[in-house]
């Protein structure tokens, strides 16, 4: 089981932190409000539970991690990635807080065990099906019994004329958003041909056989989704 892309295909290998994370925000319809989800989910959690220990599964430019951790900058973070420039760059932003950095393919790599929560963010997507799956496991016995995964992605949809119009305007988000020329040409090849979106339906179902207890859809737009995984 391994990523079907390498680091240097994506274009968060090719440029500095702060271009990524504008081309981020500019590609991924909801960005900010799923963000804003994940926010009110540590917060809720954390409440409720004494977390010690999370691990973000490709932590790019650790934009996810920097809003978590200044919710519980106690914790213990484990982040890995596959992109060293990436990785450089989480470090530089994190540097304040207690982080454990892993250059490495999540899918083949061992991260780590006993964490409260999991989280990735836009990165699962470029696992085929059965990799998909086969992470979802290896997440799922990276938990304590109460823990959480928190998992923001891009996904379709089994209703064919639902997927259909949700991939039309969503490839339009990005071609409104673009801020130039080669950008736009760069993320359209992503989209069209580095991506390997899984239906959500799916997804659910193969995180409830993966043995988490309950999973629920926290929030939509077109084909960014994030959903909560509780062992």
């Amino acid at each position: 089981m391994s990523t079907n892309v390498k680091a240097e295909e994506l274009n968060y290998d090719k440029y500095e932190n702060k271009k990524y994370d504008d081309d981020i925000r500019r590609v991924i319809p909801g960005h900010e409000k799923l963000h804003q989800e994940i926010e009110k989910i540590v917060e809720e959690f954390s409440q409720k539970n004494k977390v010690e220990k999370i691990v973000d599964l490709g932590i790019g430019t650790g934009l996810t991690s920097e809003r978590i951790l200044r919710i519980i900058p106690q914790v213990s973070l484990t982040a890995i990635d596959f992109s060293e420039t990436m990785l450089s760059g989480a470090k530089k932003r994190l540097s304040k807080y207690q982080t454990k950095f892993i250059l490495g393919d999540y899918a083949k790599e061992e991260f780590g065990k006993d964490f409260d929560i999991a989280v990735s963010v836009i990165g699962i997507h470029h696992q085929n099906h059965e990799g998909k799956r086969k992470l979802f496991k290896k997440i799922f016995n990276s938990l304590k019994q109460g823990g959480i995964f928190i998992f923001g992605d891009l996904v379709t949809y089994k209703d064919k004329e639902k997927a259909a119009l949700n991939e039309e305007k969503h490839y339009a988000f990005l071609v409104e958003n673009a801020t130039d020329k080669k950008t736009l040409e760069e993320w359209t090849y992503h989209h069209k041909h580095l991506n390997d979106l899984a239906p959500i339906e799916d997804q659910v179902n193969w995180l409830k056989e993966a043995g988490f207890s309950s999973v629920d859809i926290k929030f939509e737009k077109l084909n960014t989704a994030l959903i909560l995984a509780k062992k």
